[in-house]
């Protein structure tokens, strides 16, 4: 079950680190109403910061354009390090699911 929605995610961007795929950034919306249209860019670093504070969920369009809420993101923690993730494994890298790359939609 999801607890109240604070920021929307639909976008990512990725770079591979030492052999660790980790977020460069993601496309971050308040969410404070129906338009999901305006967003800003934030780092990996604040992203993480913020997740114990705050709920980010994903969001998409479907086919027919309208938006569709996704999986919540959480931070896991290993012995390897501090990773965002969708689907709640204790694996190294991040992982935000399916949503578009930054680059795509800009």
């Amino acid at each position: 079950m999801f607890e109240k929605i604070d920021y929307w995610v639909s976008a990512a961007s990725y770079s591979d680190r030492n052999g660790t795929w980790l977020l460069e950034a993601a496309l971050i919306h308040p969410n404070i109403g129906e338009s999901h249209d305006y967003g800003e860019e934030w780092t990996r670093e604040e992203i993480i910061d913020k997740c114990d504070v705050f709920v980010f969920c994903l969001i998409t369009k479907d086919a027919k354009g309208n938006w569709k809420r996704g999986e919540q993101l959480r931070k896991i923690e290993t012995d390897k390090g501090v990773f965002i993730r969708v689907d709640g494994l204790e694996k190294t890298g991040d992982y935000l699911g399916d949503i578009p790359f930054i680059e795509e939609i800009e």
